[in-house]
């Protein structure tokens, strides 16, 4: 990786970027908030803190040509923020599979392939969020104006595909056919659970199962890729491997389930999206399906609401999530969401005792706490 080699000179603007990104601090959303504790993205790191810092830098490198405009695209995007979950749980699943160096020195440390594996992760998510923005004609996003908006659908487009085509490329570096494999099935998931959802738009059926199919497409698919690749590299047993596949596909269906949350509960200040832009766009998540299902004067009301399309007006958006949060579609989400936060947690058992493993419990609660 030539480009990735060049990028290190860059290493102490991307350290003061990832230390500006990880000062967040979660809260609960849940009514015991003040009973747990705090976590920020910094403790949770610690174990992989000096490949993360890697990962930063060599998002932002340009690997397809040597173009000014291409690079400055880069780095405005990533600089935007996100909490790069996906490339933490990458390298903690990594780190927590390693072996002993007396039994297999040559996979007991985190290498260059595991950084590689944590970038070509979350440039997949970054690709898809670029093309997402052009589908929901969103004009912001973390609170900062969109690559559509800003310039124009042709151009997000191609970025998105110039995107991919960079994970494409740190793909063919890793050189393990099952790895590719893996990402392989992630990018039909990821353009499968999209399809899913707009073909689902303003549907008054409650189907939790096609919802969880939906969110494991969109969501789940890719952070169980990292999480578990990491462990193919690492030559460990299947059962080792299955377990991190496992946390992964249950933490992601519960990151999925708390963006939909978030979307009802939180602000546009926290969250960097209007309040409700998923429902008013007639994506029905969990928190009206619980609602929904109640079969009530509260579920027709609602039901009328996204049947008529009201709930695309201010007025009707408000009235809806005033019904979902009086109807107790929060408490039940939250619920659910914490589910399948203890399923992730249970698949972890067969490891060892570790800092990593520590952290991947974190990244559970973390998921659950978040406000953004």
């Amino acid at each position: 990786m030539h480009r990735e080699e060049r990028a290190i000179s860059c290493h102490n603007l991307a350290l003061n970027a990832w230390q500006s990104l990880c000062q967040f601090r979660g809260s609960m959303t849940t009514a015991d908030a003040t009973h747990q504790p705090v976590l920020d993205l910094t403790q949770i790191s610690r174990p992989v803190a000096h490949e993360l810092k890697l990962v930063e830098e060599w998002l932002t490198t340009n690997l397809i040509d040597e173009s000014p405009f291409v690079g400055e695209l880069l780095s405005q995007l990533f600089a935007s923020g996100g909490k790069r979950i996906r490339p933490l749980i990458t390298l903690l699943g990594s780190a927590a599979s390693l072996s002993d160096p007396a039994v297999d020195k040559a996979h007991s440390k985190l290498a260059r392939v595991h950084i590689i594996l944590a970038v070509l992760t979350e440039l997949i998510h970054s690709a898809s969020l670029v093309h997402d923005d052009v589908i929901d004609a969103a004009s912001t996003r973390r609170g900062k104006e969109t690559v559509n908006r800003r310039f124009s659908d042709k151009m997000a487009v191609l970025l998105g595909d110039l995107l991919f085509a960079q994970a494409s490329i740190c793909l063919s570096r890793i050189m393990n056919p099952v790895v590719v494999g893996v990402y392989g099935q992630v990018l039909g998931d990821l353009c499968s659970g999209e399809i899913s959802q707009m073909r689902q738009h303003f549907s008054l059926k409650v189907d939790f199962d096609a919802y969880i199919q939906k969110s494991i497409g969109k969501t789940a698919s890719l952070i169980a890729a990292g999480a578990h690749c990491g462990a193919i590299l690492n030559a460990r047993p299947d059962s080792e491997i299955k377990a991190l596949k496992d946390y992964g596909i249950n933490v992601g269906i519960c990151f999925q389930i708390v963006d939909d949350l978030l979307d009802i509960t939180s602000s546009t200040a926290k969250t960097g999206k209007p309040v409700g832009s998923d429902l008013r766009g007639g994506v029905i998540t969990a928190p009206a399906l619980y609602i929904l299902e109640r079969e009530d004067d509260m579920a027709k009301e609602l039901s009328e609401l996204i049947r008529t399309r009201q709930v695309e007006n201010d007025e009707g958006l408000a009235r809806a999530v005033a019904i979902i949060k009086a109807g107790g579609g929060i408490t039940k989400t939250e619920a659910l969401a914490k589910e399948y936060g203890d399923k992730a947690q249970a698949a972890l058992s067969v490891f060892a005792d570790s800092d990593a493993k520590k952290s991947l419990i974190d990244v559970i609660q973390y998921v659950l706490t978040r406000v953004s």
